[in-house]
């Protein structure tokens, strides 16, 4: 499990200005407990026997998500890198387990025929799955990519064009990527980066990340910082992602 920052720590370390130690102390614990409460009920069959189908769906799910956000509230508070390299693999195993009981859930009595994916890309669930889809590369986990374009797969009816561009030097396979994206603004704007010449690249990333935060408006993070610990930090992880596949030069 990811460390919690002291706060002289804190104070000398951490990536994100906006965010307050007491409140990113507070979150961070939070996550860990109520991960490693999760963890232990899935690994209880007793405790899970009573459980049904959507209940332990719900649960996996939940833990799926809070490990990705004690990810990002970690890169923020300033955790070392290697220690967030570590933890990935550990939280994309929580999304592989989360996908195995929506399935179960999928194919039970219970769900009353409904198809829904893993992860709805045109929803609330892209900027989770963005955050992770990104640190798989930045992170240095190319070879855990294939695993998680596997999930996003299962019941979408379409994928998206800039995640696709993402997975594109990692994934074989996944054919030509889509000309949109399933959430429009910001990162439809990434698009035209992926085509253009090399020596347009590095401008068109500094506009991206100039207009990156007005553009999100209509996403969940916009604002965070102002409902405390809901913030974890302000991160066009995608900007970070494609400047280092495309190898853009980020002076």
């Amino acid at each position: 499990m990811l460390d919690i920052l002291k706060a002289s720590d804190f104070k000398l370390a951490k990536r994100e200005p906006l965010l307050d130690f007491e409140i990113y102390a507070d979150e961070a614990a939070d996550l860990r407990v109520r991960i490693t409460r999760i963890s232990a009920n899935l690994a209880d069959k007793q405790w899970m026997s009573e459980k049904t189908a959507a209940g332990a769906m719900k649960m996996a799910r939940s833990r799926a998500w809070y490990a990705v956000d004690l990810l990002a509230l970690s890169y923020s508070a300033g955790i070392e890198i290697n220690q967030l390299r570590d933890f990935y693999p550990i939280a994309l195993e929580y999304w592989e387990d989360f996908a195995r009981y929506d399935t179960a859930f999928d194919d039970s009595s219970e769900s009353e025929g409904a198809l829904v994916p893993h992860f709805e890309l045109g929803g609330g669930d892209f900027e989770m799955v963005n955050r992770m889809v990104c640190l798989g590369i930045l992170l240095g986990h190319p070879n855990l990519l294939p695993q998680l374009a596997f999930l996003l797969e299962y019941r979408n009816p379409r994928m998206d064009g800039m995640l696709e561009r993402l997975f594109a030097p990692f994934v074989s396979g996944r054919g030509t990527p889509p000309s949109e994206c399933t959430r429009h603004l910001p990162y439809f704007k990434t698009l035209k980066i992926f085509d253009a010449p090399w020596q347009a690249r590095p401008m068109m990333i500094a506009q991206y990340l100039e207009e990156w935060y007005n553009a999100s408006r209509r996403e969940s993070y916009y604002d965070s910082h102002k409902r405390d610990s809901s913030f974890f930090g302000y991160w066009a992880w995608e900007a970070a992602a494609i400047t280092l596949i495309l190898d853009v030069d980020d002076e």
